[in-house]
């Protein structure tokens, strides 16, 4: 019998790193998702995907690979915005299943277990949550609560009802419906997170939002005033595109409507 060579063979967990600016803290997030992978008894790979950026991070994450020796590689693309970065790492990787990981890791990397756990139960996403019961918040202000509290409310209103948090940077997939979800993907920009839960709920996909812990970051990308409007216009366009019939018809049956 020929046997694939390793480099071919999928692996069973590809982390999909969408990363901006990031030479500040992106080594140490790589540092701590090596140093807890490297103990799984699955095979894994980690893709970081440079969103344009004008700083050292494509050269930070170059030099961080070769020093842990890890299956992870950086791949570049044209600015366009974090819908677009997590999009290309989603379409580029491999693995079984795939986890979307925020750049500075506001979660404990100890969660990624219970996503898996999850995943193993038959569903096709697990999302992370801030806001259902079990979630636990650490050193966020109120203000940014309270306007990711009215942006929630606006996507329920608006786009797809059913989740307490859409915008949560922790989310896992398996691998054929990334590929389903992201290659029909359209919004490049912050709000993509709503578009890929809608066009799952539309597939009748099964979806489990479950609760994390969550530690606010200092050094936050998020601009209060000008991201804020930028996803509810990315939000809007998703509802546009329904009334437009963009999205076209309804691609499964079996499972829960939240539309």
């Amino acid at each position: 019998m020929t046997s694939v060579p390793e480099d071919k063979v999928a692996p069973h967990l590809s982390v999909v790193i969408p990363a901006f600016n990031e030479e500040g803290r992106i080594g140490a997030t790589l540092g701590a998702l090596v140093r807890y992978l490297d103990q799984q008894p699955y095979s894994w790979e980690i893709v970081v995907v440079d969103d344009g950026s004008t700083d050292a991070t494509v050269a930070v994450v170059e030099a961080r690979v070769a020093e842990l020796e890890a299956p992870a590689r950086v791949e570049s693309i044209p600015h366009a915005g974090k819908g677009w970065a997590v999009r290309h790492g989603m379409l580029s990787s491999r693995g079984r299943y795939r986890f979307m990981c925020d750049a500075d890791l506001a979660m404990p990397v100890e969660h990624l277990a219970t996503f898996l756990a999850r995943m193993e139960e038959a569903y096709d996403v697990v999302i992370g949550s801030r806001q259902i019961e079990g979630a636990r918040r650490f050193g966020e202000g109120l203000g940014r609560h309270l306007r990711g509290r009215v942006f929630n409310w606006m996507v329920r209103l608006v786009a797809v009802g059913g989740f307490q948090d859409t915008q949560c940077g922790f989310k896992c997939f398996r691998g054929d419906v990334a590929e389903e979800l992201f290659g029909a993907q359209r919004t490049r920009g912050l709000g993509f997170d709503v578009e890929i839960l809608y066009l799952a709920v539309r597939r009748r996909l099964r979806v489990l939002e479950m609760p994390i812990d969550w530690y606010h970051q200092e050094l936050s990308k998020v601009r209060p005033v000008v991201d804020n409007f930028a996803m509810i216009g990315d939000t809007l366009a998703v509802r546009v595109r329904r009334m437009r019939g963009v999205y076209g018809p309804t691609a499964r049956s079996g499972g829960d409507d939240r539309e």
